[in-house]
């Protein structure tokens, strides 16, 4: 693999000047994606609604993806075949026997205080994602690919004012989580383009970044070159447009190695990106596995 201190200044992280030290010049980056595609089923994952973007807000609801005491859910076939065909074009590992675990946070957009997904036997195991990066051959093992249910999502109005939209909420998802192979913002970009095409044509997504049909989360963290431990990651969250990555990612990059060079630490925490502003806001601390209590 061309390692990424070898690409050309043109980088939005590299300094335009010739001799002047980069970020890439001392450190290593590392990055893990974790992408979630929509999956274009007619209904929910768990229920019968329609999961077609663009109603009215809160129309495509029902009790199951609302959560009310006594729904039961029942799991939508064709989310299943979605996830069995993507991981059999990227060489996983299908499970012949997998299960759902509830995942604990609260937060308004989510309205049964957990959300079903999968964790310690995901529908999909291994495989990977290959695509190029200016002209070279570039391969990123995946760690699974899980089936799991959407939140509903917040607006945020003038004067303060909140609103929750649960359409979204039960939308059948599979999340892609890749190993730490990534090693620079333009890859993570390609990457991304890869993955789109790959679910486009495969049928299972249409792929629409702008409505968030894919989102992007990244784990980025930064180590001294030729050291084997890996730094503090900050995961940058929902990022949907290539150009988002790209920019999100390379911020990162950035204030990493501002806080290293300081002698300061990375803090583990879930960071915003304000594409308006190109910066990135600390959002939450970082939750470990056992923070969300998983059980089936």
């Amino acid at each position: 693999m061309t390692s990424p201190s070898s690409s050309s200044s043109s980088s939005p992280s590299s300094s335009p000047s010739s001799g002047a030290a980069t970020p890439l010049d001392r450190y290593e980056v590392v990055i893990g994606l974790e992408v979630h595609a929509q999956l274009s089923t007619r209904s929910k994952i768990f229920s019968g609604s329609s999961a077609a973007f663009g109603a009215e807000p809160n129309a495509a609801t029902d009790p199951v993806c609302l959560g009310l005491p006594g729904t039961l859910p029942v799991l939508n076939a064709a989310a299943v075949l979605c996830a069995v065909k993507l991981g059999l074009a990227v060489g996983s590992h299908i499970r012949e026997s997998c299960r759902f675990t509830r995942k604990h946070y609260f937060y308004p957009d989510l309205p049964k205080g957990f959300q079903i997904s999968q964790f310690d036997e995901p529908i999909c195991e291994g495989g990977t994602i290959r695509f190029r990066v200016r002209g070279e051959p570039r391969t990123v093992r995946l760690v699974r690919i899980h089936l799991e249910e959407d939140a509903g999502k917040n607006l945020h109005a003038a004067a303060g004012a909140s609103f929750v939209d649960y359409n979204r909420a039960g939308v059948p998802l599979c999340e892609i989580v890749s190993e730490p192979d990534v090693r620079s913002a333009e890859e993570a970009a390609e990457y991304m383009r890869a993955l789109r095409t790959l679910v486009r044509y495969l049928g299972i997504c249409d792929g629409n970044m702008e409505e968030g049909s894919m989102r992007c989360d990244a784990n980025v963290s930064l180590r001294l070159r030729g050291a084997e431990r890996l730094g503090t990651k900050a995961e940058i969250k929902n990022m949907n447009s290539f150009k988002n990555v790209r920019d999100a990612i390379e911020h990162e990059v950035r204030r990493q190695a501002a806080l290293l060079d300081r002698g300061e630490r990375v803090i583990q925490e879930t960071r915003l990106w304000d594409a308006a502003r190109g910066l990135s806001v600390a959002m939450r601390s970082k939750e470990h596995a056992h923070d969300y209590r998983y059980f089936p």
